[in-house]
């Protein structure tokens, strides 16, 4: 129907640890429609090293993707995940700042309840 808004689950977690210097945003989501449903998490995670000198030069991003197909459980994943590192200079210091970013989909045919 025209104008109908589908009803969903939005989890948005930021955590940030100054001691670690370490950074974590996750955001999750869910919803059921025409009978699927759909979960869908996003993270990013971030940690912070101070080193002395300049350091190396920093690694080429690994890619990995991943999908996986259960015709049996009518179900289908998906994940991208990057992971790499780059270098940062603040107030004449500079920093090895290591990523990780990571896309989670699944779909269910199946409709459930949803829980993230």
């Amino acid at each position: 129907m025209i104008g109908e808004k589908e009803m969903r689950e939005l989890l948005v977690k930021n955590l940030t640890s100054i001691n670690k210097k370490r950074k974590i945003l996750s955001l999750s989501e869910a919803f059921n429609k025409d009978g699927v449903l759909t979960r869908v998490n996003r993270s990013f995670v971030y940690l912070v090293r101070e080193v002395n000198g300049a350091g190396e030069i920093a690694e080429k991003p690994e890619f990995f993707i991943y999908k996986i197909h259960d015709s049996k459980l009518k179900q289908e994943k998906f994940l991208f995940k990057i992971k790499g590192n780059f270098y940062v200079s603040c107030n004449q210091k500079i920093y090895l700042v290591i990523y990780c970013h990571s896309l989670r989909i699944a779909l269910s045919e199946e409709a459930q309840e949803i829980i993230t």
